[in-house]
């Protein structure tokens, strides 16, 4: 009976620290879950996804990210023009993480333009990312890349 207690209570932990594989910190910041969608054919373009939460009593501000694996990584958001299409645009001067606040990046938001890609992204790879903060500093994550079946699906288009 001992050994099956302790089995569960391994597995249990196991569990629980892959629950928060994907999670990093920096400072008073939780970066979760980094992805990105695969990628194919000769697009060298594509998006990364996470949220950031400040557990912080000061607001923070994403001032810009990098990755080896492109060219160039810039801050997006999807916003609707006067005529009501949506159109993508790079945000100035950083993304503010309010104190105490979420900013979720996922498909038709906020997202991680990976422009100039190197290779192409497949399926169960993982990538580094570099994002830099104004007051937290650097963090190297991973990104991992994943299919995704979501209703946003169709909301990212890579044209300006």
């Amino acid at each position: 009976m001992r050994m099956a207690w302790k089995a569960a209570a391994a597995a249990a932990l196991f569990v629980a620290f892959a629950a928060h594989a994907d999670e990093y910190k920096q400072g008073d910041l939780t970066i979760g879950h980094p992805w990105a969608r695969p990628t194919a054919g000769t697009n060298m373009l594509g998006a990364a996804y996470l949220t950031l939460k400040n557990d912080g009593k000061e607001a923070d501000t994403l001032k810009s990210a990098s990755s080896a694996d492109a060219e160039k990584v810039e801050i997006h958001e999807h916003i609707h023009d006067a005529q009501g299409v949506m159109r993508m645009r790079a945000v100035e001067g950083g993304l503010a993480i309010p104190a105490g606040g979420t900013v979720e990046f996922k498909p038709g938001g906020y997202h991680l333009m990976l422009i100039g890609l190197k290779h192409n992204l497949e399926d169960g790879q993982r990538f580094p990312l570099k994002l830099t903060f104004e007051h937290a500093g650097t963090a190297d994550v991973e990104v991992k890349i994943e299919k995704k079946a979501d209703a946003d699906s169709g909301m990212h288009d890579h044209h300006h």
